[in-house]
């Protein structure tokens, strides 16, 4: 008596801790269904790809049908095969939807997201109240149904199972075939491991239906806690990819090529897999572009072509004014030379075209090579390549703006010569390299025979106009490693670099005729410059002293051009 009595106590304590657990997983299951909702609908933008966004559409009926089912349990559900046909008809329908909604996400991608977003309110709703009504009527109803041991009941719960596993098997198929199964590994996990749950009940029955509800409600959990932390890890990845590029464009000397990569990496870190090469080509001249960045997923990370790092675009292309996608043969005729040879392109299938444009003009373009025929640029794909393009604008103005405060620093705004400051700066150091190597420099001071008399009479304007003429005869009759300047008004230097006083007198003499003649042209009245010269370290070795003497023998010649035609005029 007494060992039949202890049996019964344990089996009455197994029953109850087999009633837990399963208890436990259901709540595991809802806390899973129910962050996955939430998820989709706090964090919206960064779940636009189409197999989570759209797959969680219909999670506020599976949220509604799991906190019903997890209500109702009770220990017949491990104990008692006659009073549970409501809870099966409700595992079932969870298990349907689940297994569909995320079939139809994958194979109807844009269609049902379109859908959906008009719809899933209502379908939600209906599906509630649906559920709601008939599982009440299947709790209390005396009818026979499902699990008893009627033909019919039978035959309607293996028919619901084949469904299910059918969905299941096709599941994993396209997590083997399907593009956006392969690019979510979390997913591919998810359905493997719902499917081996799912074998589980099959093989052992009703032993086996608290391994089942243990491993697929791990899997939907699983797929919560995957989802959150990969849009984690991929804000912090944007983070540091933003904070890594924004500090390298707020550097005073901005490194064009790092800047560039920073951004090529961003997007070959997120879309890898959909991308597994991509290149960056920047402007060269007129249509030609360098290759400046390039990303691949094979080992040596290099071309196998030399001519691929310079290319020459058509005219069809430069209207390309939007992110597009074409056939990778397609793409080739876009350039006027061979840009994808033999072995190292035939792997790929599609090309996506990002331009980067500024003032209308094509700066610089992405190309990413994908292995996926026919590819479409979802939301998600297009999302990230404009952030590149936008990104990618903002360093060109950055570029631009640098460039602009550099120029303000050193030139002159009216004639584009270097300005005083940087004259100076050059002085020293070109005094520093003769010193060094014992060379020797000239520096030539220029001044217009009386400017003030030409702005009195005909106005400003042509007092600036022949300002520049003679800044511009000057820059371009000198050699390029000389440092030609306005000193201010009109008072001109240049540093001759390595030379002597002798080896310049016809190069002066040549800038002072054209002068003369180009003015004679352009301006109302002829005028001429006045020039002195001094040579370091044959006049003086200081610098002050310098400039005096330059200064001082260009004054004693404007002396003697006093009888010039406009100037005696004026005198």
């Amino acid at each position: 008596m007494k060992i039949r009595i202890t049996k019964g106590v344990r089996k009455a304590v197994n029953t109850e801790l087999e009633f837990c657990l399963y208890k436990l997983f259901e709540i595991v299951g809802i806390i899973a269904v129910s962050g996955i909702y939430i998820l989709s609908v706090s964090l919206g933008n960064e779940l636009k790809n189409n197999l989570i966004y759209s797959y969680s559409k219909i999670f506020p009926s599976l949220v509604v049908i799991k906190f019903l089912y997890v209500l109702n349990l009770e220990k017949e559900v491990v104990s008692n095969i006659k009073s549970i046909q409501a809870l099966v008809f409700l595992n079932l329908l969870l298990k349907f939807l689940i297994i569909y909604a995320l079939i139809f996400s994958v194979l109807c991608r844009e269609r049902l997201k379109e859908f959906l977003s008009k719809t899933s309110i209502w379908i939600n709703i209906s599906l509630v109240i649906v559920v709601f009504l008939t599982f009440k009527n299947i709790k209390n109803s005396i009818a026979i149904i499902l699990l008893q041991s009627t033909l019919s009941a039978t035959g309607l719960y293996f028919l619901s199972e084949l469904i299910v596993i059918f969905g299941l098997l096709f599941l994993i198929y396209l997590s083997f075939s399907n593009f956006y199964f392969k690019q979510n590994n979390s997913f591919k996990v998810f359905v493997l491991t719902f499917a081996t749950g799912e074998l589980v009940l099959f093989l052992f029955k009703r032993n086996g239906i608290l391994f089942t509800e243990a491993i697929q409600n791990g899997a939907v959990f699983y797929l919560f806690v995957a989802i959150f932390f990969t849009i984690t890890k991929r804000k912090v990845k944007f983070l540091g990819s933003l904070a890594s590029f924004s500090t390298e464009v707020l550097k005073e000397k901005l490194d064009l090529q790092k800047s560039f990569e920073l951004l090529v990496d961003f997007i070959y870190e997120a879309y890898s897999r959909v991308f597994p090469r991509i290149c960056f080509y920047y402007i060269k001249e007129n249509q030609n572009y360098k290759l400046i960045v390039f990303k691949s997923d094979e080992v040596n990370n290099k071309f196998e072509d030399s001519d691929v790092e310079e290319i020459k675009l058509k005219n069809k292309l430069l209207e390309k004014k939007n992110i597009a996608a074409f056939d990778i043969k397609d793409f080739e005729s876009f350039f006027e030379c061979k840009f994808s040879k033999g072995r190292t392109y035939s792997s790929f299938q599609t090309v996506v075209y990002v331009p980067v444009e500024r003032y209308n003009r094509l700066e610089g373009f992405l190309v990413c090579y994908s292995r996926i025929k026919n590819l479409q640029i979802t939301d998600e794909l297009r999302d990230g390549l404009t952030i590149f393009m936008n990104f990618s604008q903002a360093l060109l103005s950055q570029i631009e703006r640098i460039e602009k405060i550099k120029n303000l620093s050193t030139e002159d705004e009216l004639t584009g010569l270097y300005n005083r400051r940087y004259f100076m700066k050059e002085l020293i150091l070109e005094s520093i390299a003769a010193d060094r190597y014992k060379n020797k420099f000239c520096v030539a001071f220029f001044d217009m025979d009386n400017l003030k008399l030409l702005n009195d009479v005909y106005g400003h304007g042509v007092g600036d106009k022949a300002i520049k003429m003679i800044a511009r005869i000057i820059r371009d009759n000198i050699r390029k490693t000389d440092i030609p300047a306005r000193l201010g008004g009109d008072e001109f230097a240049v540093i001759f670099k390595n030379c002597s006083k002798e080896a310049i007198e016809d190069r002066i003499k040549n800038i002072k005729q054209l002068i003369e003649k180009e003015s004679q042209l352009q301006l109302p009245e002829k005028i001429r410059v006045s020039c002195g010269i001094a040579v370091y370290p044959d006049d003086t070795t200081s610098l002050d002293e310098l400039l005096k003497i330059a200064d001082m023998r260009m004054y004693e010649e404007k002396l003697k051009n006093k009888g010039g035609d406009f100037c005696a005029e004026g005198q």
